[in-house]
Parts: structure tokens; C-alpha cells; sequence
């Protein structure tokens, strides 16, 4: 081939590549347009209990999952170029954080539970939530659900979305998302949310809600630690502390434990919290927050303790469930009262207690099976007697009861390592002061656990001579002497 030859079938092949390009660039979609479809929505809260959403400056107090909130809101559903797009079909409404109970269409709009269906790419009504706090944003997500009446697809065993497909109806198909699915196939997932809803964050009484459990149930949450509130340590435990708010002490439920596994480092009581949120969690009753984050504004030596002072649990309070509930995990104290007489090792026999002779594990496994009719009739014998403490209870957690005669509770004192409780039996105590610790099992379902030997005052080794304030009592000082000061 002569060089004039190579030259032309040279240009051939690169004139013959152009042109593949030209197609390969042309089959992208420059000449069709952007693409279409459902890409995402645009989600807006208009009103909120018939008002204007509230400005973040002026939030909404938390809804503590007692109360209902109204929002008005529109749905439009957009296209990649965030052009309104054609789409007909249901949407999944939720409110992070808190729940949706159900929701309401306007005009021919149709709702079921929590979903509302969009007609030319549009949907209006308002929704119904609850257990709302923070900043809260309503969500829409396109799940590929479409209701239906008769027959769905997703409750008929037939298989609906193809041979490639061998899985069949609500549940086993993934597609489907209830059992009334009149579609085996799954939605975009294309979602959108809301700007957010101004509430405030909750406060520690809010943690609490008001009753036996907290409405906020595994939720990971920061606690409103901001003014008025004022959050201060009250007891610094072997795993986690305890704080209560200042600010919450007219109504009660003002006080929270932070489990935190271990002794919170360079932590001390008077001192206050600027910043604390985790998990909340309802251990046998006994509201916690896990997984403690927070930030310590640290009280000097010379500064005023903020400690309030114990409450004082008499009879009545002791009997009012409501009332011990209020003080949950605060600080408390009991007088006039004694250690249970009948309080020791060796095991009861036919119900009958005796000064050494308190222990229900009668068959020696280390433990009191109720399941047993022997052992658990002792058990519940030795609660209704108010001379009557447990032994397998005091061996296993360090709790044991005292009285005044009539009324009881359990108190623990494991912190005063120089006082024996059980060579102290029917002995009088001047007075137990410490948090208040709720377990759900048995009877007895108050413990009130002291947090250092100042807290427990009697005469023997080991005790304090008289009650000291809250100001003074385990309060530990921070100077600039000490081993555990920061050093940058």
C-alpha cells in the first residue's frame, strides 16, 4: 500500500470512530431532555394546631406523647430537574422526632393509617403526631404501597411480579408492604422532608413523663439543659451519676440517673451539666439514660453547692405510689426507723423468722425460686412482716429493710464500708439519706441507697454522728491540689 493509501484509510477509521462517539454521545439523552419521573418531594408544614409553624426562637414546648398536634401539610411530588411530576400513588408519612397517629386527605385525597395517596403529583390534609420535640420534620416516602379492598395482590397467592420472582404475597415478598399491597413491586423509595417544626427539647421531668414510664422509650434524646433549666449532679455512683433539675422541683420528676457504666471521670457532686443526652431506657421500671454524652461546668472550691435538700419519706409518701414516682432517682431521707430484727443467713422454716433466720433460698442454690410454692410463700411471708428482711436480697444486691413498726422500705448502705447491718439488726438509725433507686419486681420496689458514709448516721462504726446539709454531705471540694485536675 502506497503511503497516499495509508494516509486516506487512516482518516477513514478515525472519520468512522467520530461518528460511533457522536451516536454513543447522542443515545445519552442530549436530544430527549432531562430525565423524568418521581425523584424526590417537596414537603411543607403549613399550620400547626391552626397557627403558623412556630419561629425557632419560640418553640413549642416538648409533647410528651400525652397530647396530640395537628399539622397541615402539602405534598408535591418532583422530577430530577425538581419540576412537579406526574405521579399517582400513596406516600408514608412519619415525624422524626416522634410518631404520626394517623393522617387526613383533603378534597378526593385518600388516606390509610399513616399514608396518603397523591393525585397529579399532589396531596393536602393534615397529620396527627405525637411524642414531638426538638427541631421535628415531617417525612414522605414513596414505599410502593397501593391499597386495595378486594383481592390485593400482595394476599392473593399468586405471584404477581414475574417469573424471576418465586417469593409470594405479604410477607415472604419484600415488596409488599402490608398484606392489603394491591402491588408485589417496590416503590422508589424516592423520600423528602420538611424544614423543621420549632419544639423545645424535653426536660428531665419531661423524660420522666409525668407517670411510671417515660414516653420516649429507646430514643436517643438530648435532654434541655438550658436556662431556666439548671441540671445539677447529685450523686456520683460506681456506674453512672445522678443530676437533678432545679428547675422542675415544684412538680416533681425533676431527677434522672445516667447509666454510664462506670464512675463518670472528673465528675463531682455540685456539679452542673451544661450538655447531657443518650439513650432512654425503662429498666424494671426504673427510668435511665444510657449511653451518657455530656459536658461538665465544674464547681470550685469556695462556689456554693446547688444540691437541694433530700425530701423526707414519711408513711404516707412511703404508701403513695404516685408520690415516690415524683421523687424517682432524687435525693431522700428516712428517720426514726430500724433495721428489720429477723435478718440473717440461716434459712426460715414453715415461715417462721428469727433473729439469725431470715434466708428464703431454701434448697441452697443462691437464689429465691417463686416458682417453688415452699419458697416463694416464705418470700412473700418476709415482705408483709416489716421485722422480716431477706437474706438472699441482701446478699445478692446489699439490700435490707427498715422500719418503724408499721411501715418499710429497703435501704442500701454498701457505700459505708465500716457498718455491718446485720450485727446491727433491730438496732435504731438516726437517719438514711440517698437516691431513690425503683425496681419492678416484688413488693418492695423502692430502695433508698446511700451515696458515702455521711449519708447514714447512727452510732455505731462506720456511721455519721449527726445529718449533714446537702452543702456539705459527700460533697468533695475541687482545689488546685488534685490528683485527678486537668492539665490541658
Amino acid at each position: 500500500m502506497t503511503a497516499r493509501a495509508r494516509r486516506r484509510a487512516a482518516l477513514t477509521a478515525v472519520a468512522a470512530i467520530s461518528g460511533m462517539v457522536a451516536a454513543s454521545l447522542a443515545g445519552c439523552g442530549g436530544d430527549g431532555g432531562p430525565p423524568r419521573g418521581v425523584s424526590s418531594f417537596w414537603v411543607k408544614v403549613e399550620r400547626v394546631n391552626g397557627e403558623a409553624p412556630p419561629p425557632a426562637d419560640e418553640p413549642l414546648p416538648a409533647n410528651r406523647g400525652d397530647t396530640v398536634d395537628t399539622w397541615r401539610f402539602r405534598v408535591e411530588a418532583r422530577d430530577p430537574a425538581g419540576r412537579r411530576a406526574d405521579f399517582d400513588g400513596m406516600v408514608r408519612l412519619s415525624v422524626e422526632p416522634g410518631a404520626v397517629i394517623d393522617v387526613e386527605a383533603d378534597g378526593e385525597g385518600v388516606a390509610v393509617g399513616r399514608n396518603v395517596r397523591l393525585r397529579d403529583g399532589v396531596a393536602v390534609g393534615a397529620v396527627h403526631v405525637t411524642a414531638v420535640y426538638g427541631p421535628a420534620r415531617l417525612w414522605a416516602e414513596d414505599i410502593g404501597y397501593l391499597p386495595a379492598r378486594d383481592r390485593p395482590a400482595c394476599s392473593n397467592g399468586v405471584n404477581d411480579d414475574g417469573p424471576g420472582d418465586v417469593l409470594i404475597d405479604f410477607p415472604a415478598d419484600p415488596g409488599c408492604a402490608f398484606a392489603d399491597d394491591d402491588t408485589e413491586e417496590g416503590g422508589t423509595f424516592s423520600a423528602g422532608a420538611s424544614e423543621p417544626v420549632a419544639y423545645a427539647l424535653p426536660r428531665i421531668a419531661d423524660v420522666q413523663g409525668g407517670g411510671s414510664t417515660t414516653p420516649y422509650p429507646f430514643e436517643g434524646i438530648q435532654i434541655n439543659t438550658a436556662a431556666p433549666q439548671r441540671v445539677v449532679v447529685t450523686r456520683v455512683a460506681s456506674d453512672g451519676f445522678y443530676v437533678t433539675d432545679l428547675a422542675g422541683q415544684d412538680g416533681g420528676y425533676n431527677h434522672l440517673f445516667a447509666f454510664n457504666f462506670n464512675t463518670p471521670a472528673n465528675m463531682r457532686v455540685c456539679d452542673r451539666l451544661e450538655y447531657l443526652a443518650g439513650t432512654v431506657n425503662e429498666f424494671f421500671g426504673f427510668t435511665e439514660l444510657s449511653f451518657p454524652s455530656y459536658e461538665i461546668a465544674r464547681a470550685e472550691e469556695g462556689e456554693a453547692c446547688e444540691v437541694p435538700e433530700p425530701a423526707l419519706l414519711d408513711a404516707q409518701t412511703i404508701a403513695d405510689a404516685g408520690a415516690m414516682e415524683r421523687l424517682e432517682s432524687g435525693l431522700v431521707r428516712v428517720e426514726g426507723v430500724h433495721i428489720s430484727k429477723n435478718f440473717g443467713p440461716r434459712p426460715a422454716r414453715d415461715n417462721v423468722f428469727g433473729p439469725d433466720q431470715s434466708s428464703c433460698d431454701l434448697n441452697g442454690d443462691g437464689q429465691v425460686d417463686f416458682e417453688s410454692p415452699a419458697e416463694g410463700r416464705c418470700a412473700n411471708a418476709c415482705s408483709r412482716d416489716p421485722e422480716c428482711s431477706e437474706w438472699t436480697s441482701y446478699s445478692a444486691r446489699g439490700n435490707y429493710k427498715v422500719t418503724d413498726g408499721s411501715t418499710m422500705i429497703q435501704i442500701q448502705t454498701g457505700t459505708v464500708s465500716d457498718f455491718d447491718p446485720t450485727s446491727h439488726r433491730g438496732r435504731e438509725l438516726g437517719s438514711v439519706t440517698g437516691t431513690l433507686r425503683n425496681f419492678s419486681g416484688g413488693s418492695l420496689n423502692w430502695t433508698v441507697e446511700a451515696r458515702c458514709p455521711d449519708d447514714l448516721v447512727c452510732d455505731a462504726p462506720g456511721c455519721a454522728p449527726v445529718a449533714k446539709t446537702s452543702k456539705e454531705a459527700c460533697v468533695r471540694p475541687r482545689s488546685l491540689n488534685d490528683n485527678d485536675a486537668e492539665t490541658n
